[in-house]
């Protein structure tokens, strides 16, 4: 009986580190989630009206009551959005390059949300967003800035500022 507990202590060894494994690939998984995605927010916030994948063309649709300005300042609030700009009568939401929310008057009142992934969006919306230098390869090079060149409209130094 050289080693009573040898064995014993090398399967305990090993059930801690597999049990570490599992719980950082749990909390990688946690963190991670979606992103900053708003469409969880959105869900629970306003009324859905159509749409299931922002990578459709139409986007994921929903309505609300409110004023496209007090709408697109609820939403910055409770979903992190990076920028929260207004262009004429609109409000454009930007999460990084991976969302884009719209926010439009709806006729007679309140407001029309569409959320898009960032891409399908931006060539919805790139006469507007692309003069802030908003290009649909935000962040996607390691400079940040445009690499897709004819996908870039606008911009020029402190344009949008």
């Amino acid at each position: 009986m050289s080693e009573p507990n040898g064995p014993n202590r090398k399967l305990i060894g090993w059930a801690i580190v597999a049990v570490c494994v599992v719980l950082a690939i749990i909390i990688a998984i946690a963190v991670s989630g979606d992103g900053n995605s708003p469409e969880k927010y959105l869900r629970k916030n306003f009324d859905h009206v159509s749409g299931s994948d922002p990578d459709n063309d139409a986007g994921i649709v929903f309505e609300d009551d409110g004023t496209v300005t007090s709408v697109a300042n609820k939403i910055a609030a409770g979903s992190d959005a990076d920028e929260n700009r207004a262009e004429g009568s609109n409000s454009y939401l930007r999460y990084d390059d991976d969302w884009l929310v719209v926010v439009e008057p709806r006729t007679p009142s309140g407001s029309t949300i569409t959320l898009y992934e960032y891409d399908r969006g931006y060539r919805h919306h790139s006469t507007v967003i692309g003069l802030w230098g908003w290009n649909s390869y935000y962040g996607r090079n390691s400079g940040g800035g445009s690499s897709g060149g004819s996908s870039f409209r606008g911009g020029g130094s402190g344009s949008g500022k």
